[in-house]
């Protein structure tokens, strides 16, 4: 009975059509007690009410259930219980009245429940299957989100593997740098589709992947603060831009400071448009002295910078670079996939 839904067992919906129903019932209850009195011995006066109020009951819910069930009761009383036509009271009456209201109350108690019962069966079975359909759009997005995944750290080992052929003896740290990627892509990765944390807004994204960034380069001496809007932005573009910001992040931690030396880096996610964000990501370190601002397309790219143009492009955004005060990266992109 769980798989039906709820409007086999109380059809009839609508104040007017339901109350309608409850003393339509209590008519026929009436007239069929009319028409088998011939038949019956004395002494059965509700016989064919019980019938009438529990197909009410079902049929309309409980208001009209008890509505009926008092029409009916009337209508025995007043004729089929002696002296016939009249509300006459006494012992052995107000008796069979009692018993009358005492199981017609258990009848309409037993189906309201029931019918609630129903009810919030099949609101389960609908959140269930809401969740269910969710969890298998996780485990699709899941499923692309980790070929792309692969995808970058099997580009980026490509690229890794050039460096060392021009330079072998840089292999060991060539391999750490890799390694230190791979670790945060990983801790980045189970943030962002942990069920506990998806509901979690945008800056507290942006502050737990900071944290884990500080953490894997053990830059606890660096300052990182956050400044961002809560804008709607997609799982799959989220993994992409939370990558993004640790691969910048990462950067100005390696090259901005030297060791143990007290830094501060500001982020910030703005929305410049009804449809377009800027994130910029400064540090006040040493810079890249001599260097102008530029949008990397004219000088030859280091590994980081060239993975952050890589993350830039897939949020189908632009990158600009300034080294003239410490390290300022902007990246403008949508809010929405266009």
């Amino acid at each position: 009975m769980t798989w039906l839904p709820r409007a086999i067992f109380q059809p009839i919906r609508g104040t007017v059509p339901r109350y309608g129903t409850a003393i339509l019932f209590a008519g026929l209850g009436t007239a069929a007690r009319f028409l088998v009195d011939a038949m019956l011995p004395p002494g059965f006066p509700f016989l064919t009410f019980f019938p009438v109020v529990i197909i009410c009951s079902f049929l309309a819910g409980r208001g009209p259930g008890i509505v009926c069930a008092l029409l009916s009761g009337l209508a025995a009383w007043f004729w089929f219980i002696p002296p016939f036509e009249s509300f006459h009271t006494d012992g052995p009456v107000l008796t069979a009245l009692l018993f009358y209201a005492l199981v017609v109350a258990v009848d309409i108690a037993l189906i309201d429940g029931l019918l609630l019962r129903q009810e919030k069966l099949v609101e389960s079975q609908r959140k269930l299957g809401e969740m269910a359909d969710h969890q298998t759009l996780l485990f699709k997005e899941l499923q692309h989100r980790v070929a792309n995944n692969l995808a970058s750290i099997s580009s980026m080992l490509r690229l890794q593997r050039r460096r060392i052929e021009h330079d072998p003896s840089a292999a060991l740290a060539i391999v750490d740098s890799a390694n230190t990627r791979i670790e945060l892509m990983g801790r980045v990765h189970r943030q962002l589709y942990d069920p506990a944390a998806r509901d979690l807004a945008l800056p507290d994204q942006f502050q737990h992947v900071v944290q884990q960034a500080q953490d894997v380069a053990g830059a606890s001496h660096i300052q990182v603060i956050v400044n961002a809007v809560d804008a709607r932005i997609s799982i799959d573009r989220m993994m992409t831009l939370m990558l993004l910001v640790t691969e910048v992040l990462t950067n100005s931690i390696k090259h901005a400071f030297t060791a143990d030396h007290p830094g501060e880096v500001r982020l910030t996610l703005e929305r410049i448009s009804a449809e377009n964000l800027r994130l910029t990501i400064a540090d006040n370190g040493c810079g890249m002295a001599g260097q102008p601002p530029t949008t990397t397309t004219n000088r030859p790219l280091g590994l980081g910078t060239t993975i952050i143009k890589g993350f830039a492009a897939q949020l189908s955004g632009t990158l600009k670079v300034d080294g003239s005060n410490g390290v300022t990266t902007v990246v403008e992109f949508p809010e929405e996939r266009p």
